[in-house]
């Protein structure tokens, strides 16, 4: 199989790692200010806020399914072949964007902006989780979900900045020269020697292929987390509309510099003790900072649920990747990883219809008040799956253990 030989056993902060937390930044950037931007676009169009929200599946929609795929194809050809296909698909279609006058063709060209999305970010993950020895994974994917979080508050702050001074046009040129620089620094990483493993067992059926069952636990506890965080990336511009907040985008600061604070602490934590002691009080804090936010009317009490929102989102997701991860073997990783991000697509196109059409009967209000029932539910199964270990003696709180 391939991976990145010849690094030290211990050592996270190498050059190519830091140069991969670098062009996954950029790659996020330039795509998730695309998100609430294009969900505004849309209504100027004379959409609804279903088509905006179809937007949003279109993508996911198809980042699922290339997801599934090319995870299976990361373990059988090597990384950097799919890593560079997708920055070029994500390039290509940002420019096609510029030409379309129509909200069915912006679905179309977003569904195949899916796939390359997908291909990358796949590609990107599988290529970080090589490089981080296994008793620092939990601190490895931390960072590297922070540069994710950090992306994505940092674009969609910029976005809704350009959206307002300069209309989308501008914004979408300023999208498309972050995907030049991520096809630049893709071109630009090392060669990565591919190693098949023989001694590894041939998946049985197509389905097994695709996706790693032992990351299918974790990663359908991010489904649910991801169902939840839909309604803050697509309607929260709107929302900021419907509630008279100026400056929504401050609810993005407060949630990135909490998730930059705790993240950190949180990695050690799970590396040395295991995710029970951090995804149940980080899933309470997402409620509660959903909560917050359906109340919110002002800026002072909008920054306090980002506060509270950040800091479970920084300490849950991350936790989930990396025991999805240390669940699976080695010669998975790409299907592993291909599975939990499948998870995070299917959350957040399905999400993104539901708190629409909620959105749309009720309130934008309202949608947030409802939106705790996922993590509600999250927490539900997690706690049960860990009851059920424990009643079987299995060792289901640590980290790198199997679990139910």
């Amino acid at each position: 199989m391939e991976r990145l030989l010849d690094q030290p056993k211990t050592s996270l902060w190498t050059g190519p790692y830091v140069s991969l937390l670098c062009s996954n930044l950029v790659v996020f950037v330039g795509f998730q200010m695309l998100v609430p931007t294009l969900a505004a676009y849309i209504r100027q169009l004379n959409g609804t806020n279903l088509s905006a929200g179809l937007a949003l599946t279109a993508v996911a929609g198809a980042a699922l399914v290339s997801r599934s795929v090319f995870g299976m194809v990361i373990d059988r050809i090597g990384r950097k072949p799919v890593l560079l296909a997708g920055a070029v698909v994500l390039l290509v279609t940002n420019l096609l964007l510029y030409v379309v006058p129509s909200i069915l063709a912006i679905c179309a060209i977003r569904f195949v902006q899916g796939l390359g999305w997908g291909m990358i970010t796949t590609a990107l993950a599988t290529i970080v989780s090589d490089l981080v020895p296994e008793q620092r994974m939990g601190e490895g994917i931390g960072y590297l979900a922070v540069s994710n979080v950090l992306a994505t508050s940092i674009s969609i702050i910029v976005g809704i900045w350009l959206m307002n001074l300069f209309g989308f046009v501008v914004m979408l040129g300023f999208s498309t020269a972050c995907f030049v620089v991520a096809l630049v620094l893709c071109l630009r990483t090392g060669v990565v020697p591919f190693h098949r493993d023989d001694r590894a067992v041939p998946a049985r059926n197509l389905w097994s292929a695709l996706f790693e069952k032992r990351a299918v636990l974790p990663s359908f506890l991010c489904f649910l987390h991801s169902v939840a965080f839909s309604g803050i990336m697509t309607f929260i511009m709107l929302f900021g509309t419907e509630s008279g907040i100026r400056h929504i985008f401050v609810y993005f600061i407060g949630h990135v510099l909490a998730i930059m604070v705790s993240r950190p602490f949180v990695g050690r934590v799970y590396d040395r003790i295991g995710h029970s002691v951090i995804i149940v009080p980080g899933v309470l804090s997402m409620i509660i900072g959903l909560v917050l936010l359906s109340h919110s009317h002002a800026v002072p009490l909008l920054v306090v649920a980002s506060v509270f929102y950040g800091l479970g989102f920084g300490a849950v997701q991350p936790s989930l990747q990396a025991w999805a991860i240390n669940r699976s073997p080695f010669d998975r990783k790409g299907a592993a990883n291909g599975t939990f991000l499948c998870s995070i697509d299917l959350g957040y196109g399905i999400g993104g219809v539901l708190m629409g059409s909620v959105a749309s009967l009720t309130s934008y209000a309202v949608m947030y008040g409802l939106s705790p029932l996922f993590l509600v539910l999250l927490l539900a199964i997690y706690v049960t799956a860990l009851m059920q270990q424990k009643s079987t003696g299995g060792p289901g709180m640590r980290r790198s253990q199997p679990a139910p």
